[in-house]
């Protein structure tokens, strides 16, 4: 792939610095398909695939997960807010050394988040994917139910 050299930037773009590359520096990659070429699904074939009974498992075991952890993480985040607001005293608690109670909280949001992100990956990876890949499949192949 190269670009072509003698494109400007838009009207108005004030950053030129990729605009001047020569094409062994271009930054942008080439796009390729990684997967084999196939005709888009028909409005018909999308709404036949709606009506399954896999995709509508597929839908409310996602709603079944999300939701829950979506409240999970806003009762998380905002008891953290909360308690900085109305708890002051608790949170300056001095805890290891200099460390007080409030940054052990706050650091631990770090860690709730990064905990909850792989618990949605593992459940998406065992359960919603292979669903979904045969739904894609299903419609990719042109098929209406």
């Amino acid at each position: 792939m190269s670009h072509n050299p003698d494109l400007r930037p838009p009207e108005g773009w004030t950053d030129e610095t990729e605009f001047h590359l020569p094409d062994d520096h271009w930054p942008l990659p080439e796009l390729v398909h990684t997967e084999k070429p196939h005709q888009a699904p028909s409005t018909a074939a999308f709404l036949a695939v709606a009506q399954t009974p896999e995709y509508t498992n597929l839908r409310s075991g996602f709603r079944r997960f999300a939701f829950p952890m979506t409240v999970a993480g806003l009762v998380s985040y905002f008891t953290y807010v909360l308690l900085s607001i109305y708890a002051v005293g608790f949170m300056s608690t001095p805890a290891i050394g200099a460390i007080n109670v409030g940054t052990l909280l706050g650091l631990a949001q770090f860690a709730v988040t990064y905990l909850w992100t792989a618990a949605y990956v593992r459940f998406a990876n065992a359960k919603l994917d292979p669903t979904a890949h045969a739904l894609k499949a299903r419609l990719e192949q042109g098929a209406t139910s």
